[in-house]
């Protein structure tokens, strides 16, 4: 990650915000094992996030200026059923992300977190586990939230003046309250 950055700082001028956006999700039920799946969330969640933030913090902070803007999800703030490791992946997404905020205070980095809820984005077809998916994954009925959706939030923290943070943004489909 850290070469991607420097090629494109080279190219194209300083990171002047990144929108963290590494994710997977699998419903699994923990009785199942899927270990190969659960290896998988943690290396795309976790491992993404910090290596995203890794390859642009130094050069923000140097700058004294930055915007890192990381998309979690609101199963960062509550369990649900089936999405015990994907919840857990988050909550670590969202502890980073906390963590980097009071890191960063004062330093002309801002840094926030969107917790979407439910995203039209096919996500749920990477699930091979039909037990948890028939228990947990099956669609309300409720329109959910399109990819637009969430970029209106990142949007929005973005435009924000340089001495507001914004630092947690939870959107979710109006008739899917969590």
């Amino acid at each position: 990650m850290g070469a991607l950055v420097a090629r494109t700082e080279r190219e194209l001028g300083p990171v002047d915000f990144l929108v963290n956006c590494a994710g997977v999700m699998y419903y699994t039920l923990m009785k199942n094992l899927l270990e190969e799946e659960w290896e998988r969330t943690v290396e795309v969640n976790c491992k993404g996030a910090l290596n995203c933030v890794g390859a642009v913090l130094p050069g923000m902070l140097s700058r004294e200026s930055g915007h890192i803007v990381t998309i979690s999800s609101d199963a960062g703030r509550k369990v649900y059923a089936g999405l015990a490791v994907y919840s857990a992946s988050k909550f670590f997404v969202e502890a980073l992300s906390q963590g980097l905020r009071l890191e960063t205070a004062g330093t002309g980095v801002r840094v926030t977190t969107i917790q979407p809820g439910n995203v039209d984005t096919g996500l749920v077809s990477l699930t091979t586990d039909e037990e948890a998916l028939r228990l947990y994954g099956e669609p309300t009925g409720a329109r959910v939230l399109d990819p637009e959706d969430v970029a209106a939030s990142v949007i929005y923290a973005l435009s924000q003046p340089e001495h507001v943070a914004v630092n947690e943004i939870l959107v979710q489909p109006r008739d899917e309250p969590a």
